[in-house]
């Protein structure tokens, strides 16, 4: 007669930027398959978790012209590139032109 192997616990905890902690817990077989098959039910979850926050955190910072969003300092190369700008319009194929650093 078998006797089942005993039980543990895998958890873990998630604390974003917002404060609220969110626990992360899964039981499983005390034997080595059991913990790694319950270390990637565990990775699971904490990647739904942080796909979800992720999106969250790109639904906030859409619309608020945050300084140092990709946007505003693609806006900002946009400006300093106006000058080399017709230099690089040149083949389509051909990789664009070195830029020089103009001394003052």
């Amino acid at each position: 007669m078998c006797t089942p192997a005993p039980e543990c616990e895998l958890c873990g905890e998630l604390c974003p930027r917002g404060g609220e902690r969110r626990r992360f817990a899964v039981r499983t077989a005390c034997t080595v398959p059991g913990v790694l098959s319950g270390v990637r039910l565990l990775q699971q979850q904490l990647q739904a978790a942080l796909s979800e926050l992720v999106l969250q955190e790109k639904g906030q910072g859409q619309g608020q012209g945050c300084p140092e969003s990709p946007a505003s300092s693609a806006a900002d190369e946009d400006e300093d590139d106006s000058e080399d700008e017709s230099a690089d319009k040149g083949d389509g194929d051909a990789p664009p032109s070195k830029r020089t650093r103009k001394q003052c």
